[in-house]
């Protein structure tokens, strides 16, 4: 019925179909519904306060004791909400300024303060639901303020013990050489000095990444150390410290 004919030159026939109110209608611009933002969820403050004990089956903590005695480390463990797992864990609790718990990080150490290798790592939150809507923050958050210069470093053991080393600063870890992203940044009141694990290419990375910080520092001994034989490839600041203050 409706179409052109094939002998169009011949005979011109042409037929459009007539568009009634119902196709008007049909044809108009729905936008999409806007998703719903899910808030988010966080952990029970109570939940925390029950992991703070144990602390003599916390191969973590007594690291700490070892390094510093038992006085600093409850000032440690006070501090960055150092909470104890089940078979001899750590859990670093992630808190925000405003003072919100977003998850922990459960970690297993050796005696010597290294990484225990044949446990892996895993986060509170996924055994309290498997729908928990969770955005992770910076080891450390929740101290870092206008008043303090603040250092950024790649490992949560790092941060708190560069913070005993280095106490002029408030020490932050990302938790990872991958979890550093301008949400997470922009949640800093201020950045001074960036420490990343010794690699040219992860150096390069998180200059870039953290250069909304224009007065941020990059430190460059960790791969000077590299160069010069001293540390180890993928070494961070406190390997570097620890060597130079005998501890290794």
């Amino acid at each position: 019925k409706y179409g052109r004919c094939n002998r169009q030159n011949a005979c011109r026939y042409h037929l459009y179909p007539k568009l009634g109110k119902d196709d008007i209608n049909s044809s108009r611009y729905v936008p999409p519904t806007p998703e719903e933002i899910k808030p988010l969820d966080f952990v029970d403050k109570d939940l925390m306060q029950a992991t703070f004990n144990e602390f003599k089956s916390n191969v973590f903590f007594m690291y700490l004791v070892k390094l510093f005695g038992i006085e600093k480390a409850y000032q440690l463990q006070e501090a960055y909400n150092i909470g104890t797992a089940r078979g001899g864990g750590v859990i670093f609790w992630q808190q925000d300024r405003e003072l919100n718990i977003r998850t922990g990080k459960v970690m297993y150490y050796n005696a010597n303060g290294r990484r225990n290798k044949d446990k892996m790592s895993w986060f509170v939150h996924k055994k309290i639901s498997k729908d928990f809507n969770y955005r992770q923050c910076f080891f450390g958050l929740h101290l870092t303020s206008l008043d303090k210069p603040v250092a950024l470093c790649e490992s949560e053991k790092t941060a708190i013990i560069m913070s005993v080393f280095e106490p002029g600063y408030t020490w932050i870890a990302s938790g990872g050489s991958e979890m550093l992203n301008t949400e997470r940044l922009l949640e800093l009141p201020r950045l001074d000095m960036v420490y990343p694990d010794q690699s040219p290419e992860l150096f390069k990375k998180w200059e870039k990444q953290t250069s909304i910080f224009t007065n941020r520092q990059m430190d460059v001994s960790v791969e000077k150390a590299y160069k010069d034989g001293i540390v180890e490839a993928g070494a961070d600041i406190l390997d570097l410290e620890l060597i130079q203050r005998g501890f290794r």
